[in-house]
């Protein structure tokens, strides 16, 4: 009995020994847990830069849609999809026959165009200027002589109204009387033989037939005279002296036209001349720049080295459809089109450094360069931004039109500047202030800072620290976090 209440007692003492020292262990936990808990950094010098995030799409720096710009029939299609060709080749022509006519025949233009400028601007030799001066004579020759046929033709006309003369009409019984005579004569050697038998073969039946004839040939033509012209005589009149007065002008043309030609050898092309001549010539270059135009649109060259995306044509098809024939893209060189927000935009200016960071290629680091900034902003969404162009900086990146990619430029970079993590600044959003806990006599003290240069890991200390000072990062205490695991408190 003894031993069990010694055993009872013993097991009572250590009960409140164990009581006073769990109430000693919980009192001392709960005043480490008042106690605040929290790390310290010290303030360091170093560089910043500042940075503006926005994400995109690696895009080829040109991509043209190529069509024909001559109707016609398509003799050659010499790429594919997937071929990669050098600036300058040729993609695909059209038939040419006809336009390589109309060019040499254009050409041909040209120089005649331009040896009449030489001729007109060339001094006229000794050769030219006597030959112009003969010229000038054959043509006053021919002037006289075409009005001595006009005086012929009047003078014909005025005879033939005035009838016959006294000549004339003495002329014409003269005739009469000699064929009457002769007619006689023929008819005294016929009476003579006329009893032959074989009268109609002698000489003298002849004789007598033609003087019968002579005779009556002189009389119709003694009344023809006396009767005067008809209608058709005097047209006819009329008609030569017409022609002669024709033959008279164009003589008289003709001699002007010598003498004109003479002047313009003495005293050379005038200005109108010469300017006409001119612009013939550009005329005729201009024909020929049009045919080499027209030549040239019936051929599709690559404007610069790239990858044929598409080809929509095919031989013996006629062009001119909605689709473009090639589409080529340039490889070479890459760019990206991102929006960035108002706010940030602010900070961002042509020149600035970017670093890009590839989704494909993240063991890569890459570099651009912004190039342009959208002076028009885009609604996105409720969102205003602009696009700002960047160009990687060349590399044997293995890039690939459509990849996405985010691009960080850096818009400000300070060097040997007081930096200071972000966690360890504290924002007060309604007043626009920040501040740190200073570490003061081994104890945190509440400290307002004026910031410069932040990005998403430091920002730079304009006033309020100094080098050598230590700042806190204070965390909840053990109590609260205590209370915020089992009631779900902050």
């Amino acid at each position: 009995m003894r031993r069990i209440l010694i055993t009872l007692f013993i097991l009572a003492v250590l009960g409140i020994g164990g009581w006073f020292g769990y109430q000693q262990y919980q009192q001392r936990r709960a005043e480490q847990a008042a106690l605040p808990t929290y790390e310290t950094v010290p303030v360091q010098r170093g560089s910043i830069a500042s940075t503006v995030s926005a994400i995109g799409n690696i895009e080829p720096e040109a991509q043209v849609s190529l069509t024909f710009r001559t109707v016609g029939r398509i003799e050659q299609v010499l790429i594919s999809p997937g071929q990669t060709v050098a600036a300058g080749q040729v993609l695909a022509a059209l038939e040419s026959t006809e336009l390589t006519l109309a060019l040499a025949q254009a050409k041909i233009s040209q120089e005649i165009s331009e040896a009449q400028l030489t001729k007109v601007t060339t001094p006229p030799s000794a050769e030219d200027i006597a030959a112009a001066q003969a010229a000038v004579v054959v043509a006053q020759t021919n002037v006289a002589s075409a009005e001595a046929t006009l005086a012929s033709a009047q003078a014909s006309y005025r005879q033939l109204l005035a009838g016959p003369s006294e000549a004339q009409q003495t002329v014409n019984l003269a005739q009469v009387r000699q064929a009457e005579a002769n007619l006689k004569q023929a008819q005294q050697a016929y009476n003579e033989v006329k009893n032959q038998p074989n009268i109609g073969m002698l000489p003298q039946s002849a004789q007598l037939e033609q003087a019968t004839v002579a005779f009556e040939v002189a009389r119709a033509q003694a009344a023809l005279t006396e009767e005067g012209p008809d209608q058709a005589q005097i047209a006819g009149a009329l008609n030569q002296i017409a022609q002669a007065q024709s033959g008279l002008r164009q003589a008289q043309s003709s001699v002007i036209t010598a003498q004109n030609n003479l002047k313009t050898l003495l005293e050379g092309p005038n200005a109108e001349d010469l300017r006409i001549a001119q612009a013939q010539v550009r005329q005729a270059e201009l024909n020929a720049l049009q045919a080499q135009f027209s030549l040239t649109n019936g051929q599709l060259v690559a404007p610069f080295r790239g990858v044929v995306s598409q080809v929509n044509i095919r031989q013996g098809e006629v062009s001119g459809g909605q689709l473009a024939a090639v589409v080529l893209t340039n490889v070479d060189q890459f760019h990206m089109t991102v929006l960035v927000d108002e706010i940030d935009v602010r900070q961002v200016a042509v020149g600035q450094l970017a670093r890009l960071s590839v989704d494909a290629l993240p063991d890569r680091d890459l570099t651009g360069r912004v190039t342009e900034i959208s002076p028009v902003a885009n609604d996105v969404a409720g969102v205003i931004a602009y696009e700002v162009t960047v160009v990687p900086d060349a590399s044997d990146a293995p890039l690939r039109a459509g990849m996405s990619a985010t691009a960080i430029i850096t818009t400000a970079q300070v060097d040997n500047v007081v930096l200071l993590p972000n966690r360890y600044i504290q924002l007060d959003r309604e007043n626009d202030q920040a501040f740190v806990y200073r570490m003061v006599n081994g104890a945190p003290a509440l400290q307002a800072v004026e910031l410069g240069l932040r990005n998403e890991r430091e920002s730079q200390i304009l006033a309020g620290l100094t080098d050598g000072d230590s700042v806190a990062l204070i965390t909840a205490s053990s109590g609260e976090r205590l209370r915020g695991a089992l009631f779900g408190g902050d």
